[in-house]
């Protein structure tokens, strides 16, 4: 573990060898972390790709890993015959025990790249720092390690320049504020009409997200959390009403793993979709209060030299990357 694209060419390769079907045997055990969001992954990817004769079966259980373990083999001779295997089938895999796999079971081994000259992909780096090795992580699995940031906090704070810049720095992907070419393309007026419009295009983009691949990062300048805001300005209230409680429960559904809150101690500039006029709407306080009075996982960057705040940020989300890895961790007991 975890599923890399390593594994799905290994299943790849076995369904195009064989005319009546492929059994995968995804063994896991329960110190385990995401035994089954793997399975889970493996299985939905062999579905994007349109393997229909293949079955992945899961073995969710404490084993011994030390082949030296007396009656090792034994019971793994046992468990594929119990799962059907026969002297008729194949076995394929990419590591040298299948050939001692095939051997007790009277198959016949099939190898497959075990010297990585197709695919470099290997767990242990890959569990090491799964950030640095994320495009060898089979997409459906991805969306369990991938760190979503959002930038936060009143108007003309920077946002948008600072989210672009920290996608680029990172290598991630950048996603622009919805609100901003609804309102300049259709109509500038803040309706309930255009905040309802605004709620559903942001959510879709934020959902669209799962689909960007192979990139570790998701830099968002701003999220629901900030319609969620916009909505409770106290003189918005009476043109467009009290916030929905769906929308806080979509922006609670679709939080961030960090909030980056841009402090406003650099100049206003003025902006057509800005309708404070020559002030911003909301303070520093009013973001933050929304930060805590909705849990969210947040840092301010008060720093009003960019480069600075550029730092401060890349600190910040390193760490959050570095407690999503850790969750890769575990005992393989010295193997």
């Amino acid at each position: 573990m975890p599923p890399t694209t390593g594994h799905l060419q290994l299943i790849q390769f076995s369904h195009l060898m064989s005319n009546e079907g492929t059994v995968v045997i995804v063994s896991t055990q329960p110190h385990e972390p995401f035994p089954h969001e793997r399975v889970a992954a493996l299985r939905e990817a062999v579905k994007n790709r349109g393997m229909k004769n293949v079955k992945i079966k899961h073995l969710h259980k404490t084993m011994p890993q030390d082949p030296a373990t007396p009656g090792f083999w034994d019971m793994w001779r046992d468990l594929l015959l119990g799962y059907g295997v026969t002297t008729a089938d194949n076995i394929v895999c990419s590591m040298e025990y299948g050939k001692k796999l095939a051997e007790i079971t009277g198959a016949t081994f099939y190898p497959y790249d075990i010297d990585r000259d197709i695919n470099p992909a290997k767990a242990t780096p890959i569990r090491d720092d799964p950030h640095a090795h994320f495009h060898h992580i089979i997409p459906e699995f991805q969306k369990h390690l991938k760190v979503t940031v959002t930038l936060f906090g009143a108007e003309s704070t920077g946002k948008t320049t600072l989210s672009k810049e920290l996608a680029k720095r990172l290598n991630g992907y950048f996603l622009f504020e919805y609100a901003r070419p609804y309102l300049e393309y259709t109509d500038i007026a803040i309706t309930k009409d255009s905040m309802l419009a605004i709620w559903k295009g942001q959510a879709a983009l934020q959902r669209q997200a799962d689909n960007l691949h192979d990139r570790p990062f998701i830099i968002q300048d701003t999220d629901l959390w900030s319609t969620v805001g916009y909505w409770q300005f106290p003189h918005w209230i009476p043109t467009i009403g009290n916030c929905p409680q769906g929308l806080i429960d979509e922006a609670g559904e679709l939080q961030s793993d960090l909030y980056l809150v841009t402090k406003s101690n650099i100049p206003f500039e003025q902006d057509p979709i800005r309708y404070g006029g020559d002030h911003r709407e909301g303070s520093d306080e009013f973001w933050l209060d929304i930060c805590h009075k909705y849990e969210l996982p947040y840092v301010v960057l008060d720093s009003e030299n960019h480069e600075q705040r550029i730092q401060q940020a890349m600190t910040a989300i390193f760490e959050v990357a570095k407690q999503k890895a850790a969750k890769m961790s575990f005992d393989r007991h010295g193997l």
